[in-house]
């Protein structure tokens, strides 16, 4: 993997480390910062685990693997800063200080598509998830196998973006180092029932809304799902709820590509937000690049300053061109 040995050598040789994931963490952000987090604890690091964002209900069973801060110290400094599974500049967690108090800034990451953010990328496309990476890393540290506040955290994170070991992703080798997690202490079931399930009631009753709004193509190649304020307020819902909805979508027998938009406050009025999906056939990558954002192949996302039906015409074309004018 491209710069995994000066990766190495700067955990060797460094002693004070600050550690993040991209805002509004996911599983596979959170996951990996906890679980490198534990890593360079059993090196004898000295560790800042910074989160300042508050956390989605599936990722509270997680938070006793290690404490994070919220905001840091002011006259605080670190020999290096990494951030988890971040493939764009406007994705770092605010208040991430600057070069002088923390150093270089390594990113690791598995996406495809990606901006050219951090001193050093630890990027590995080939792989299922960002936690994926941290385990390589670890091993290349020694630190294998891992403490089971490691094992928690990285199960659930590939667990996750691999979507229970369903998606194109998943290799023979990602499910034997699923079960090196288990042996090193996670536990399958908390993870599923937590990530999975384990529902609130506004979250069902917002499902259902969100059903109501699907539009499916002639073709029926394409299927797309909104969200609004509105929806959210009448459920007592919240963002953090409208999380894998996309999926729903993309469960249509016929559909490739699934998009689900949702109105997200932004400075001085409301933003679009993106979340793409396809079955493996199209790259919708390339909608989410056009759109400006990013991702893979399977999953991507952008976030746009166009109103919902605005952006909804903008999927379709873009769409178009990857599945053809039959559609």
């Amino acid at each position: 993997m491209k710069g995994i040995d000066e990766a190495v050598r700067m955990v060797q040789q460094g002693q004070r480390f600050l550690v993040g994931c991209h805002r509004r963490p996911d599983a596979d952000a959170f996951g990996s910062a906890l679980g490198f987090a534990a890593v360079l604890k059993q090196l004898g690091k000295d560790v800042t685990l910074y989160v300042p964002d508050e956390l989605s209900l599936p990722l509270h069973y997680l938070v006793h693997c290690m404490p994070r801060v919220r905001e840091l110290p002011a006259d605080a400094t670190f020999d290096s800063t990494w951030v988890m599974d971040t493939a764009a500049k406007t994705l770092l967690p605010d208040g991430l200080p600057d070069y002088e108090t923390r150093g270089p800034l390594i990113i690791v990451d598995h996406h495809a598509a990606h901006d050219d953010v951090g001193d050093l990328k630890l990027r590995d496309t080939d792989a299922c998830s960002t936690g994926e990476v941290i385990c390589t890393l670890a091993r290349e540290l020694d630190v294998w196998p891992l403490p089971p506040e490691a094992a928690t955290p990285l199960y659930a994170a590939i667990v996750a973006d691999t979507g229970g070991f369903r998606y194109p992703a998943t290799k023979p080798k990602t499910l034997r180092l699923g079960a090196e997690l288990l042996e090193a202490g996670a536990d399958p079931w908390e993870a599923a029932y937590e990530l999975f399930e384990g529902w609130e009631e506004p979250r069902m009753k917002l499902l259902a809304a969100i059903l109501d709004t699907l539009e499916v193509s002639e073709c029926g190649r394409l299927a797309t799902l909104l969200v609004t304020r509105k929806m959210l307020a009448d459920v007592g819902g919240n963002d953090d709820m409208v999380e894998g909805m996309v999926n729903y979508g993309r469960m249509l027998r016929g559909v490739e590509i699934a998009a689900l938009l949702w109105e997200w406050p932004a400075e001085g009025g409301l933003d679009t937000k993106i979340s793409l999906r396809s079955r493996g056939t199209a790259d919708i990558s390339l909608i989410a690049v056009a759109l400006g954002g990013g991702g893979h192949r399977n999953a991507a996302g952008a976030q746009c300053s166009e109103d919902l039906e605005t952006v909804r015409v903008r999927i379709r074309r873009e769409a178009l061109a990857i599945l053809g004018p039959a559609c």
